[in-house]
């Protein structure tokens, strides 16, 4: 995709906004957690897209609401994901798809913790979640990942 085919238009009024959000809350930086908007400014900036802080907050807010194409690649390139996850439905679940693979593989305890479940029974399986959610909420988080907060957590199934 070029600069000439892409049309700020091309992206529905606050998909945009809500695709950015979801970037920041699942993508993990180098350090495991989520990144900032300095850090994700200074990575489109290092890659060759110039891009401010405040107005990368204004787009993340839906406030500003026209990005240029250009704008769109750096925060692409800053976030590691294709242009496309912006534009496109299928994109972005791909995109989704291999960022949870990125972000389970990132962490070997978390792999770990899911190679020790295997063979548990069910019942049991369901013990350790529960103390997973009273952790989470302990360190002030979510019992759940905003991604599988609107699924049945012990069948996957919406």
């Amino acid at each position: 995709m070029t600069s000439e085919n892409f049309e700020p238009a091309d992206i529905e009024t606050g998909l945009f906004a809500r695709r950015l959000e979801e970037l920041f809350r699942t993508v993990p930086g180098p350090n495991g957690r989520a990144y900032s908007a300095k850090a994700i400014a200074r990575r489109s900036t290092d890659a060759g897209f110039r891009l401010g802080e405040s107005y990368l907050s204004q787009l993340r807010s839906g406030k500003a609401k026209s990005p240029s194409f250009r704008t769109v690649e750096g925060i692409a390139a800053a976030f590691g994901v294709d242009v496309h996850y912006f534009l496109e439905d299928r994109a972005a679940q791909r995109t989704r798809e291999e960022l949870d693979k990125l972000r389970m593989q990132a962490d070997a305890d978390i792999q770990l913790a899911a190679f020790r479940l295997a063979g548990l029974s069910s019942d049991k399986v369901s013990v350790v979640n529960e103390l997973i959610k009273v952790l989470r909420q302990q360190q002030g988080l979510p019992q759940d990942p905003p991604e599988i907060s609107g699924t049945d957590a012990s069948t996957g199934a919406k």
